[in-house]
């Protein structure tokens, strides 16, 4: 089905809404990948349109310790407390062949890559380590966040802090519910005006919902009317403090202080193609314009349309990434139009700082991405093929017609910053995410449900493409799923309507179509297992 045009002629968008470069790891990295569920991986010389910067971006303030704002369990808590089991399978099952593809990064004066560009933490702490077993990590049960409103509706969209102890949920078209995770309430209800029927996140529907920007303020973005205007509240005084229109694309980072090397939000506009970047100030309107880019004044190998962005919070980082327009009637298929572009914020320049254009990878063809997220030196992107293809008129008539072609799955374009390169690996075509800190994704399946089967809730790893943890365990026997409490969510997985990650990686949020929040942390052990809890 093609994307859909707005009454302004605009598409509908959505874009999603740590720590050293990953040069350390490089060798580690590629001796995982050859090593992955890829049955035929290969690199292959690429180039860069732009050449190595004259100087390195300037140094990020140091990590801060993470703090969960996640009270103790008491006594009831424990009761109910409950274990069960999942598997660590070692391939990736029912998944196309992943690629990799190297662009060949420009040579540098000195050292290949600027020690001062990232600044995280080491990448020991950032990537589990080797895992010599296959062992079933463990899911523990603690809440469930449900409210008493008989109008809950379904959760379209979810976003958490980076505090972890606030989530907002929309439900219906024009309501957003903030909530505390450490009280399992509803502590603010906010209505606003939309005039676009909510829905999940698909190929046909791009429009990102809302996103927490600063908890201490309590500021949220939500996106209104026909999604193509963005406002600022302040959520504990249900009041907009600010409106921006022109937002066919946007993202937002979620930045704690006033820091003024980080960007807080990022807009595309595509009537001019520019991307504004704003930053978070003190003063009476929460946000105020600091730079424009203008694609028109760049020079890339085509115009990027409607691109999905990402602001890192580890370093001054922008980044957007673009597919082909959709398939048309009469049309010949469009060109391979795959690109991905870095800037650095704190320079005035259009220049970017890299750029990557992965033609190689034929499953992108015709490809759009759906979500981005960059962290460290990392990116990584979720892309959902055309449902259409334009084919050749038969019977002797002439141009092009469109002829549905099935779509089975999304696939995972990852982007080293550091080697200038990229893999992918294929996903089900179904509800997914990005974790914030690039180290995961999951998808949740419901492939056969409506026959009796169970469907499966996956996590799997970024840089190998492998499943760490995965529910139900095909190993696991029957008495290991005996109905328990907290965890009901599991029980219909059809009903699962939006995944979403923590920022540092280590919560999964499951929202449903009765409007209830499942929260799982992802613990890792002292061993070789990768342990999924939930809090």
């Amino acid at each position: 089905m093609p994307l859909q045009r707005d009454s302004r002629g605009s598409l509908p968008r959505r874009p999603p809404s740590r720590d050293r470069p990953l040069t350390g790891r490089r060798e580690s990295l590629n001796s995982q990948r050859k090593l992955s569920n890829a049955s035929s991986s290969y690199y292959a010389s690429g180039y860069s349109l732009y050449p190595a910067p004259s100087k390195p971006l300037p140094a990020i303030p140091p990590p801060k310790t993470a703090t969960h704002r996640v009270p103790s369990r008491d006594s009831s808590d424990r009761s109910s407390i409950s274990t069960h089991r999942s598997s660590q399978v070692s391939q990736t099952a029912s998944t196309p062949d992943a690629t990799t593809v190297s662009f060949s990064p420009p040579p540098r004066r000195n050292n290949r890559f600027p020690a001062s560009f990232y600044k995280p933490p080491d990448p020991s702490e950032a990537l589990p380590p080797p895992r010599r077993s296959s062992r079933p990590a463990e899911v523990v049960f603690w809440k469930l966040l449900q409210s008493d409103d008989k109008k809950n509706g379904p959760i379209h969209f979810l976003d958490m802090s980076s505090t972890l102890s606030t989530i907002a949920t929309k439900h219906g078209n024009n309501i957003i519910k903030v909530w505390s995770t450490a009280g399992g309430t509803v502590q603010q209800v906010i209505k606003f005006t939309s005039y676009t029927a909510a829905q999940s996140r698909s190929r046909e529907y791009l429009i990102r919902s809302h996103a927490i920007l600063a908890e201490p303020t309590n500021l949220i973005a939500i996106a209104t009317r026909f999604g193509r205007y963005i406002e600022i509240w302040n959520w504990a005084k249900k009041k907009c403090l600010q409106s921006i229109d022109d937002a066919d694309r946007w993202t937002s980072a979620q930045i704690e202080s006033y820091d003024g090397a980080l960007c807080s939000l990022a807009i595309y506009g595509g009537e001019k193609n520019v991307i504004d970047l704003y930053k978070a100030t003190p003063e009476k309107k929460p946000f105020v314009k600091s730079r424009t880019i203008n694609l028109n004044h760049v020079e890339l190998p085509f115009m990027p349309q409607y691109p999905e962005l990402a602001l890192s919070t580890t370093s001054p980082l922008l980044v957007i990434a673009a597919g082909p327009r959709p398939p048309r009637q009469g049309h010949p298929p469009p060109e391979k139009e795959t690109l991905l572009v870095a800037w650095d914020t704190t320079e005035g320049q259009n220049k970017p700082y890299r750029i990557a254009r992965p033609w190689q990878h034929k499953e992108l063809d015709t490809a759009i991405p759906c979500d981005l997220v960059t962290y460290g030196s990392a990116v990584v992107s979720i892309w959902i093929p055309a449902s259409f293809r334009a084919v050749p008129a038969t019977n002797g008539g002439s141009g092009f017609n469109l002829s549905p072609v099935a779509v089975p799955y999304r696939y995972v374009l990852v982007w080293d910053l550091a080697a200038n390169s990229t893999r992918t690996f294929g996903i089900p075509n179904t509800i997914s995410c990005v974790s914030p800190d690039c180290r995961f994704v999951a998808y949740v399946s419901a492939t056969g449900t409506d026959i009796g089967a169970r469907g499966s809730i996956v996590i799997l790893d970024v840089m190998t493409g492998k499943e760490v943890w995965s529910w139900p365990d095909p190993e696991a026997l029957a008495i290991d799923y005996t109905p328990r409490p907290g965890f009901e969510q599991f029980d219909d997985l059809s009903r699962v309507s939006e995944l979403c990650f923590s920022a540092d990686g280590k919560f999964l949020n499951v929202g449903d179509l009765e409007g209830h929040v499942g929260m799982y942390e992802l613990r890792e052990s002292t061993g070789d297992r990768l342990q999924l809890h939930m809090i």
